[in-house]
């Protein structure tokens, strides 16, 4: 009896050490999987940009703004300077890195930083959306955050759109960590497009009155101040000649032909000019047509939907939607992030799997936005044929040797579509 009984506890005692040893592994295995995933999103987004390379070119207010404040002013000055009405500080902190470093290396450290911070956001979309979705349905969510549709990729100027998208998810989290107070204060932080979280944080708090979601909303408090008071005040204004549309309707209508339709189509398909209008038509109302099916789907209970979280993803594209037509006056296809992006994670959260049809509704959903986002991978776009950035510091330099006297000299990095984009790179960085 004694012999049986120490046979079992030394057999329940291995059991334990191999279940720790499995746990380690698979502790292991899940981060050599999401190591590799992360490298693999950075790769797909650098070879998005076409030439002269992601490595080798600045982005417009990557160069005129943040790059050439970083090099000009205190880095304190800089933080809080801001750009067309509002302030980039994630993006200026970024930029007072790369500073540190040779300016010949400034375009490859921006494409790159760039680059990484955008997979690791949607790494952590992963590891949120994976709570409510489950791991096919995050996959779906994470991987289109990785290459979003509608994007200037490997620039810190558009990392605010992917910010915000992983703020949203960080506010929807099931559990308290450190990363769903932080990406949600950064993203305000950087962006006046992160104030439109402001809503959704009061929401949740009215609703569950506990403190995690008070907290997250107390962290919203200073980005969001940053971002309102100059502007209210006029001490911050926007400055690219756009012309607001004051007409809800206008503005409604406007998203349902653009917003929707790109948001499971894409932009390449539908984007002007086109040649044959009918065919743009008919793909307009088949962009429509894809939300209403999974709604049919969904409302069946051929699927185990999650109508909750749908609306309140469909609902922040709406609204992103909705502020960004209205304040630029009309579409344009590289804000389009943060409409695409809620709208498909709402199409993944009416489609999980369940119900009569199991998997083959959200199956059929991932193949469409695998081809979409095939299609809008590496397309043409401004930063194409803008200046090389080697080729551009080179002649800088030799302007600062050929002229001793000089103290900086001004460089011509892109052309987007009519305002000449310029950056200033001191001589005493060059010689």
């Amino acid at each position: 009896m004694r012999g049986a009984a120490l046979g079992g506890a030394n057999d329940a005692a291995d059991g334990a050490a191999a279940g720790a040893g499995g746990v380690g592994w698979g502790a292991l295995r899940r981060w050599g999987l999401g190591a590799g995933a992360v490298a693999g999103g950075v790769a797909v987004g650098l070879w998005r940009t076409r030439d002269p390379g992601a490595a080798n070119s600045v982005w417009a207010e990557d160069g005129q703004n943040f790059l050439t404040d970083a090099l000009t002013r205190p880095w304190y000055e800089a933080l809080f300077t801001p750009f067309n009405g509002y302030f980039h500080t994630v993006a200026r902190a970024c930029w007072a890195l790369i500073v540190l470093f040779p300016v010949a290396w400034a375009a490859a450290l921006n494409a790159g930083l760039a680059a990484l911070l955008t997979a690791l956001l949607a790494a952590a979309v992963f590891g949120t959306a994976k709570e409510r979705l489950g791991a096919a349905g995050a996959a779906v969510v994470a991987g289109t955050a990785a290459v979003p549709m509608g994007f200037i990729p490997n620039t810190l100027a558009q990392l605010q759109f992917p910010l915000v998208y992983a703020g949203l998810w960080m506010l929807l989290a099931g559990r308290g960590r450190v990363i769903g107070y932080l990406v949600p204060a950064l993203a305000v932080l950087n962006s006046m497009l992160g104030v439109l979280l402001v809503p959704l944080a009061a929401a949740r708090i009215l609703r569950y009155r506990d403190r995690r979601r008070l907290m997250q909303g107390l962290v919203l408090v200073p980005g969001t101040l940053l971002q309102l008071v100059p502007w209210l005040a006029g001490a911050a204004g926007r400055g690219l000649g756009e012309r607001p549309d004051r007409n809800p309707l206008h503005v409604a209508l406007t998203y349902l032909r653009w917003g929707v339709p790109r948001s499971v189509l894409g932009p390449q398909w539908l984007a002007a000019p086109y040649d044959d209008a009918h065919a743009h038509a008919a793909l307009v109302v088949a962009g429509l047509l894809v939300p209403v099916a999974m709604i049919v789907v969904a409302g069946k209970g051929w699927t185990r939907p999650d109508w909750r979280l749908a609306v309140v993803l469909a609902g922040f594209g709406a609204l992103a939607g909705g502020f960004q037509l209205a304040t630029h006056g009309g579409p344009e296809d590289r804000y389009l992030v943060l409409v695409a992006l809620p709208n498909i994670a709402a199409g993944v959260a009416l489609l999980r799997p369940g119900g009569r049809l199991a998997a083959m509704p959200l199956v059929v959903f991932a193949t469409l936005l695998t081809v979409v986002c095939a299609a809008n991978l590496r397309v043409a776009g401004p930063r194409d044929g803008i200046p090389a950035w080697d080729a551009v510091v080179a002649q800088a330099r030799a302007e600062c040797h050929v002229q001793p006297g000089l103290t900086r000299v001004t460089v011509h990095i892109a052309q987007w579509p009519v305002i000449g984009w310029e950056a200033v790179l001191p001589c005493a960085r060059l010689r």
